[in-house]
């Protein structure tokens, strides 16, 4: 983490356990000190920014997670924490955050 508000932008933080690259990070809607990142390996990761500790893991995609989000849509019109992730793997999943378990699976598109 970076302080890039100064125009120093000194490192603030390290936070490890991604294997190799890290593809996305976003920051929590419901709570300041969360975030949640993805990378090369086929898991999303939330982290506690104070602690730094990662504190959920969600497994399900089957190779390299290029984007993760927080869904606002979903907290505010099913009063559920939902977090979405796109794979290489050809899918879209929609995760509960409180439940730590996969709500929706989108597969990829066929011919028909």
């Amino acid at each position: 983490m970076f302080d890039t508000f100064r125009s120093s932008s000194k490192l603030l933080k390290i936070f490890t356990r991604h294997i190799d690259c890290v593809n996305s990070i976003d920051y929590s809607t419901f709570d300041d000190n969360q975030f949640i990142c993805s990378g090369s390996c086929d898991a999303v990761r939330i982290w506690d920014y104070d602690n730094n500790k990662q504190i959920q893991l969600f497994n399900g995609h089957e190779s390299e997670v290029y984007c993760v989000k927080f869904s606002q849509y979903h907290n505010h019109s099913h009063h559920q924490n939902v977090i979405c992730s796109s794979s290489s793997d050809n899918t879209i999943r929609f995760w509960d955050f409180k439940y730590n378990q996969q709500l929706q699976l989108f597969n990829e598109h066929t011919d028909s």
